[in-house]
This record gives structure tokens, sequence and C-alpha cells, in this order.
């Protein structure tokens, strides 16, 4: 659970999500209209940045915010003192932070880059915020170890830099100051740039305008010492993930992201780096993170790309770790979410016919039905914590049946609609700060897009009002912005995200 008394700049009941809802906070459609206004700067680097030459790549004006002024924005970092008062007067920074600002500058493998003028109190407050505050948020982990893998295998200062452009972007969107957008934007560009320099180092010239040559890149790492490959690797991994979650808290657009998940998958699948990361127990939880950004950005992409990643990384009610513990989804339930990636590419590419489809999905429909066999149970687990997993494994389940159902049989109106109302029902019974409850983005997204009555899209916006609420990410926003559309035009959220502002600009939706 979130540590509520931790950080004021959000409050959060810990009732249902229908009890907690409070309407009018926010006017998708303004927002919508000025996301389709600055369509072309919303993605955090175009592939042609990525690969260009210049020997200081321009990621990001640090200065210009992707979706609009925040109300009554603050100015300065002088707000420190009333956005966190325990803070002010004491407390702590994660054991293995201690020294963050007596450490070394770097390691000697990078320009100590001074991104920021962050004062010792200000940085401070930034990792505070980042560990107390916006960690518990990003997925249902107890205790996520990349923080401290980051710590172990980046560089000093770019770890550092990891934390605080994560913990700026969320203090934008929470409270709006722009100087928290910023300093965002300055660290995460830090980051990139250390990442893209890198990148141009391994592959030894080899990147093309289209993109990354992942070959190339992995076959150098492997030319290394074996000690430094399992380094550079994690190093790779690891900015990709910070990369996906400042998308994330931004606005859930990344023109990057299938060039990140090919190079994910190459690493992991590649037989050498595949014996290292068996021996690194806290790799697993990584793999399964970036598997399912994988999966969910896949599912939703209007060009219907199957997931980068294999299924098996998903993990399973017999595996140590799997996507259940670390975001709410039973893996077997991500294995259909896989199958209906695998589907919608088939029939697009008509390489599957309607009898075809139908049997893949009463098989793939027989395995959600049993949604209730993939929930983990402990002796010592509390009911209540049982039953928020259960219902937790039901919604997921519903949200993938809906999907099967729109694409094979789109003519069972009636099945659909009892869908929703039962998602409705289920998904509004739960007490909305659950760790569990905030990783359900893309089940609120694709159920949102589904509603047809006028009941479904008033309980739909208030999940979405609540989610927002309490997770203050900008991938939130836009599912509301999607939603809208859908319901004032007739869109489908597949023809949207194939428009000249998503995907023929390059862009993909993490909506996670």
């Amino acid at each position: 659970m979130i540590d509520q008394n931790v950080d004021e700049a959000i409050d959060t009941d810990g009732v249902s999500i229908e009890e907690s809802h409070t309407e009018g906070n926010y006017n998708y459609q303004n927002v919508l209209h000025q996301n389709n206004n600055n369509s072309n700067s919303n993605s955090v680097l175009s592939i042609s940045e990525l690969t260009s030459s210049s020997s200081n790549p321009k990621i990001r004006d640090p200065t210009t915010p992707l979706d609009f002024d925040k109300p009554e924005a603050l100015d300065d970092f002088q707000i420190f003192q009333d956005i966190f008062p325990s803070f002010a007067s004491g407390g702590d920074l994660p054991p293995f932070l201690n020294d963050f600002n007596t450490s070394p500058a770097n390691d000697g493998n990078t320009e100590n880059k001074d991104v920021s003028k962050l004062s010792y109190f200000e940085e401070n407050m930034m990792l505070k915020h980042f560990f107390k505050r916006l960690l518990p948020l990003l997925d249902a982990h107890p205790s996520t170890p990349w923080p401290q893998l980051a710590l172990k295998y980046c560089d000093f200062e770019v770890a550092k830099s990891c934390f605080i452009s994560l913990a700026c972007i969320h203090l934008y969107e929470t409270k709006g100051a722009k100087e928290f957008y910023r300093t965002g934007m300055n660290h995460i560009n830090n980051t990139m740039e250390y990442l893209i320099d890198y990148l141009r180092d391994k592959s030894l010239g080899s990147i093309g305008d289209d993109g990354l040559d992942v070959d190339q890149i992995i076959k150098n790492l492997k030319q290394q010492p074996l000690e430094k490959q399992r380094s550079n690797f994690f190093v790779i991994l690891l900015l990709i993930h910070v990369h996906l979650l400042f998308s994330v808290l931004e606005s859930g657009r990344s023109a990057l992201v299938r060039t990140f998940f090919q190079l994910f998958s190459g690493i992991v699948k590649d037989s050498t780096f595949k014996t290292y990361l068996e021996n690194i127990e806290e790799s697993a939880t990584l793999i399964i993170t970036l598997s399912w950004f994988d999966t969910i950005t896949a599912v939703v992409s209007p060009d219907c790309r199957v997931p980068f990643c294999d299924d098996t990384w998903y993990g399973d009610k017999n595996s140590s770790i799997s996507t259940f513990q670390v975001m709410g989804c039973p893996g077997e339930i991500f294995k259909c979410i896989a199958r209906l990636c695998e589907l919608r590419k088939g029939l697009k590419e008509k390489h599957l016919n309607k009898k075809q489809a139908h049997e893949i999905f009463v098989k793939v429909k027989n395995e959600l039905l049993r949604y209730r066999e993939f929930v983990l149970f402990a002796n010592d687990t509390d009911e209540n914590e049982i039953t928020l997993r259960m219902k937790c494994s039901q919604c997921w389940s519903i949200a993938v049946l809906l999907n099967f159902y729109l694409l094979v049989h789109p003519e069972e109106k009636e099945i659909v609609n009892g869908l929703l109302l039962e998602f409705i029902s289920i998904y509004g019974s739960m007490e909305s700060t659950s760790t569990h409850v905030t990783q359900m983005v893309w089940p609120v997204f694709t159920m949102s897009c589904a509603c047809q009555t006028n009941y479904q899209k008033r309980h739909f916006r208030k999940f979405i009002d609540v989610l927002y609420t309490n997770a203050k990410m900008g991938t939130i926003h836009t599912i509301g912005v999607i939603a809208e559309e859908c319901w004032a035009t007739g869109k489908s959220w597949e023809e949207i995200l194939s428009s000249k502002e998503w995907l023929k600009s390059g862009i993909d939706f993490l909506v996670v």
C-alpha cells in the first residue's frame, strides 16, 4: 500500500473507486485539442535523432511541456517546503542511498554533465519523492529491485538522473510547476544522451537512418571482457526501462518503444546473456516488467504488431516470480494477450480465415474462464487481499475476452455489453489506491473505448478520473482523451491510434 503520510502531493482516501470519484476535474476534449496542435513534439526522441551522428544530440526542448499548463502552476522549487512537510523536518533516504551526495561524480566512464542546479535540499526532496511516493505506483512489486540494479551497474550520476527525472515529471503532473518539467527533461536528456553515445560506441558505426543495428550491438557486447559484458547489457536494459517509465509519466507517447523492445528482446534471447541473467536473481523482475510493457504496447498497436518478447518470460503460477507479483495480472492471462496480438496480425495479413480465428477464440476463451486457478494464495494471506487478487484477475480476464469478441464475433453485442457491465461491477468495488488497481491501465483503456451507453461512459469516466487522481501519470490523461474522442465521434481506438498524430508519425502508445 502507498504511504499516504509521506507526501501530500496526492491525496487518496483508500475507498472504493466509485466512492472516491469527484466529477469535473479534467476536460479531456481540451487536452485532445492541444495535443493535436502539438503532435510533432510529442515523442521523447525520434529515430532520426537517435541515429544522428551529432556529437551532442538534442533530445527534447526541456522548456516546453507537452500537454498543457497545469492550473495554478507553482513558480519554482521553493514550494518544496509545502509539498514535502514531513521530508523537510527529517526522514532518511533508503540505506543504499545515504551517500548519494557524497559519492564521486562519476566512475570515469562518462563526462560529468551539469544538467541542473538543484541544491542539496532540493535533490534530496526529489529522491525522497521518487522512492517514497512514486516508486510504489510504478508496479505492484513490494520491493522492486531495479533502482538498486541501476546504482550497481550504471554510472553514478546517470543513475541519480534516472531517479530525479522520473520524480520531476511526476511532480509536474501533480503540481504543475514548469520548473519541474524543465529539470525532469534535463535529467532524462542526460540519461538518453548517455544511452545513445553508448549504443553508437557498441555499433561501431553500423547505425543507419532506419534504426539501430541490434544484431551488431549484441555482437559487439559479446566481444568485450566477460565482466564488462554483464555490466553493459544491464546498463542498456535499465536505461530502456527508465525511458519507458518517463514516457508513461509524461503522456504515454513514444517513438522509440519498438526499437527499445527489439533491443531488449535481442539481449535476453541471446544465449550468452541468458546465462548471466539466470545468475542475477533481480533480473527476472526487470525482464517481466519490460515484457509487460512490450506486450501491452503491441496489443494496442494499430498495425497489429506482435510482442518482441517470448511468452515464457511472463512466468506463471509455478514460477518464483511472474507478472502476477509484479503488476497483478497472472502470466497465464498475459499469454492470452500475446495470442490476441498474434490473432490480430494473422487476420490483418489474411493468414487466418474465420474458421481458424474461431478455433483460436474458443481455446483462449476457455483459458480465460479459468482465471481463478491462476491466482496465487498463501496460508498467511489476508482474505481481503485474496479477494482483491481474484477481482484483479477477473478484470484482466474480462478485458482480454472482450477484445476477442470484438475481433472474432463483433455481432455478439449483448455479450459485449454484459462484459462491460461485469467489469464495471467488479472494478468499481475495489479499493482505488491498491497497487494492483493502479496497474490496470490497459483494461480501463480498452473497456472504456468499447462503451456504448451513457451509463457505461459515466462509470468509465469516473474510473479514469480516480485512476489519474491516485497515480498522476500522463498516460492516464491520454486514455481519457482517446476515450472521449471514441464516444464523441464513434471512432475506434485503432482508428485514433492510426492517425497522423500517432502511428503515421511513428508514435506508439504505452498503456501501462
